[in-house]
């Protein structure tokens, strides 16, 4: 873990929000939009409507490859509390 100043902090703290807002945002429109996209289809599997199979459990695929991604490529581990200390006094 290589010492981060406290702007690049603040700058990767932004950086993984905003990753995390654009996944949810993906996951969102997913599973909205495969729900009522999908919901005239008369296709079944399973004896289970597609756009239920497409948009709930599709939905939990595109979460659990999406957070895999972010931690490989976007989140970075440092230490929030060392560095510049405020003085409380």
């Amino acid at each position: 873990m290589k010492p981060m100043t406290q702007e690049e902090k603040n700058r990767q703290i932004r950086k993984e929000a905003k990753a995390t807002a654009a996944l949810f945002a993906l996951c969102f429109f997913w599973h909205v939009g495969f729900g009522y996209g999908l919901s005239g289809s008369d296709i079944r599997i399973w004896n289970l409507p597609l756009w239920w199979i497409v948009s709930t459990p599709g939905v939990f695929m595109v979460a659990v490859v999406g957070v895999a991604i972010l931690l490989k490529k976007v989140f970075v581990n440092f230490d929030l509390n060392s560095g510049e200390v405020a003085d409380d006094k």
